[in-house]
């Protein structure tokens, strides 16, 4: 067995996709039927990638936000800005995979591009919920809600991070 065996499940390109389905479907619902931009997966991705963080935001609620979460645990600011940036990678591979399985929608328009969550009320059966994987799902529909309600600029002034 491999030493970094969890790191590798952990970033699991279709574990994060199905992640980013939810994000950017509850990112729909919430601001009226806009998608994400790749910013917002970029830092979701740092954030679901944090266990401490997931367990954090999935016992919050969807009206919650950001500044509550930050309140509450200044802590799990804490190396966010290193966990975004080695998300990237993970976060393409991501939307990538879910482009190619038409579960998302790449739409275009001014500056970075937008991803659209495609299907009915949920997943395709084989993808819904893995086991071990309901806290992260959770975590981020309340990270879709949060990311629509407040201007990107000012979640990154509240998170403390560049991008």
């Amino acid at each position: 067995m491999r030493d970094d065996h969890e790191e590798l499940l952990a970033r699991n390109p279709a574990l994060l996709s199905r992640c980013f389905w939810h994000l950017a479907r509850r990112f729909g619902e919430t601001a009226a039927g806009k998608s994400p931009g790749l910013p917002i997966f970029v830092v979701g991705a740092g954030l679901l990638f944090h266990q401490d963080t997931v367990e954090k935001i999935h016992r919050m609620n969807f009206d919650s936000r950001f500044l509550k979460m930050i309140a509450e645990r200044p802590d799990l600011l804490g190396g966010l800005q290193s966990r975004i940036e080695q998300a990237y990678v993970a976060s393409l591979k991501a939307l990538q995979l879910g482009v190619a399985a038409g579960i998302f929608q790449r739409d275009g328009g001014g500056g970075f591009p937008t991803f659209r969550a495609l299907g009915g009320g949920d997943l395709p059966p084989p993808l819904r919920n893995p086991s071990g994987s309901s806290d992260m799902i959770a975590a981020a529909r309340r990270l879709g809600a949060w990311f629509a309600l407040e201007p990107f600029e000012v979640i990154q002034r509240q998170l403390g991070i560049e991008f």
